[in-house]
């Protein structure tokens, strides 16, 4: 759910939301390229952004383009800047994309490669994370995986950015939210090294726009999940209910596949003959929520997806008794 006034970008950036997005598919790009020493903000844009330490830009950089980005970014924003540094760096040669055998050929077509990170960077008190890193071969480098997977991105904003010799940022912000596996990512965007304070700028105002709306959050017993939402008449209705109150819902195990739970009220429903997959999140009945951790097929109305869990995390998460689910509008 990525959506796109301008104020003040600190107190903007200080207000965050949970959900998840999407972005498409990019080309095969090159690795990116050098750049010259970020100059530094114009008095104008230094006046545009008080200093928060709310918000942290973090980022991965090979050849130095994406440091620049990212010093740009928290020049404008007044937030923390601190770099992810591998355990063993990246020489020239190891960047070489023209062959197959070098170290960074071989990481970005081994998807479980997980590079060490030398240093640690906190998350905690932030609430607002840019998170910045070069394009590797359509991808971002698999050192940012290790970064995600080893962070807690609840209740914090993530809002992607890129750099590389032509691709566009594709499908790697959605890849890096999905090993996240919590926290409300935003759609990223590529960026030249050369851009404009101006223009940067104005994408931060944009994006801190986007982190104010609010969406329908989904807690399962204490963990927070990532639900890609229908658009139909019977989410229009439950969102309704949610915004004037959180609804909390007791769910009880059924046929060793679902969990299934009383809503206390009717929403409209379209029902068709549906084959589950774990994750899917359907209305039975009109009155009835049902969470699949396994598959079953029946006539429901499709209300969304949990997007962040693998099908033995949903298992887990659903498969070991009763549980309550919250619904709130945050």
């Amino acid at each position: 759910m990525k959506k796109i006034v301008s104020m003040i970008v600190a107190v903007i950036l200080a207000i965050s939301f949970v959900g998840c997005g999407s972005a498409m598919a990019q080309n095969t790009p090159a690795p990116e390229a050098k750049t010259a020493e970020t100059p530094a903000p114009t008095q104008a844009n230094k006046d545009s952004a008080a200093s928060d330490h709310t918000v942290l830009v973090v980022y991965f950089s090979g050849t130095g383009t994406t440091r620049g980005l990212a010093e740009k970014i928290a020049a404008l924003t007044g937030a923390d800047l601190k770099e992810i540094v591998p355990a063993q760096p990246y020489t020239a040669e190891d960047l070489n994309y023209n062959d197959r055998s070098t170290r960074a050929s071989v990481e970005q077509n081994t998807p479980d490669v997980r590079p060490e990170i030398a240093n640690d960077i906190t998350l905690d008190g932030y609430t607002t994370v840019y998170l910045g890193y070069p394009i590797w071969w359509g991808q971002a480098p698999r050192i940012l995986s290790t970064y995600v997977e080893s962070h807690d991105f609840t209740g914090i904003t993530v809002i992607p950015f890129c750099t590389s010799g032509s691709s566009d940022i594709g499908r790697s912000d959605d890849a890096l939210a999905e090993q996240a596996g919590n926290g409300n990512w935003l759609q990223g965007r590529r960026f030249d090294a050369n851009i404009s304070d101006d223009a940067l700028l104005a994408w931060i105002n944009e994006t801190g726009e986007r982190s104010m709306d609010k969406t329908l959050s989904l807690v399962i017993g204490d963990t927070e999940v990532c639900v890609a939402w229908e658009e139909n008449a019977s989410v229009d209705t439950l969102t309704e209910m949610v915004k004037a109150e959180s609804l909390t819902v007791q769910l009880s195990m059924y046929g060793g596949f679902e969990q299934v739970g009383s809503l206390g009220t009717s929403l409209p429903r379209d029902d068709a003959q549906t084959t589950t997959q774990a994750g899917d999140i359907v209305l039975y009945a009109g009155n009835q929520i049902v969470l699949f951790y396994g598959s079953n097929t029946w006539a429901y109305t499709r209300l969304g997806r949990i997007m962040n869990k693998s099908a033995a995390e949903l298992e887990d998460l659903l498969g070991n008794g009763d549980v309550s689910i919250t619904m709130s509008w945050k």
